[in-house]
């Protein structure tokens, strides 16, 4: 294996651990081949280029591994690529306990998650778990924070 190999082994690693930094999330097959890349090039390095070169490139590795680590999320490609606020703060906090005793009319079909429209406003709404075709009365059993609960009223 020649040194140019070495390189392309090593660049095609730091390549596999950066996509799995930046666009996959977690830690998947992307990231174990990146650091499997890293470490054959280190191997590969140490036994066709001597000790020196293969603790070398070792320690290169592991530093530009820690650097796109560290500054990948810092960067401004990083920043928006990464979630600064929890999504439930983007949620309606609206009071929807207003809604409880109300009848509406299903706009998609409940299955058991679907949209009801109550006058001329549409929620997000969930069945105690039966399956509700769209178009049918439904009325509000329970309001739990933004779970609203609905049923088919009784025929009484």
């Amino acid at each position: 294996m020649t040194a140019v190999v070495i390189v392309i082994v090593l660049v095609i690693g730091l390549i596999l651990l950066f996509t799995e930094v930046a666009v996959v999330p977690g830690f998947g097959v992307a990231g174990a081949l990146g650091l499997l890349a890293l470490a054959a090039g280190a191997i590969a390095a140490w036994t066709e280029l001597g000790p020196f070169w293969g603790g070398l490139t070792g320690a290169v590795s592991i530093v530009a591994a820690g650097i796109m680590l560290i500054w990948l999320p810092k960067s401004r490609v990083g920043r928006q690529m990464v979630l600064e606020h929890s999504q439930a703060q983007t949620l309606s906090q609206e009071d929807r306990t207003g809604l409880i005793g109300r009848r509406g009319v299903t706009v998609t079909p409940l299955r058991p998650i679907g949209r009801v429209r109550f006058g001329s406003d549409e929620v997000d709404v969930v069945t105690e778990g039966e399956y509700i075709d769209s178009q049918q009365e439904v009325e509000v059993m329970t309001v739990e924070g933004a779970r609203v609960v609905v049923r088919i009223p009784d025929a009484t």
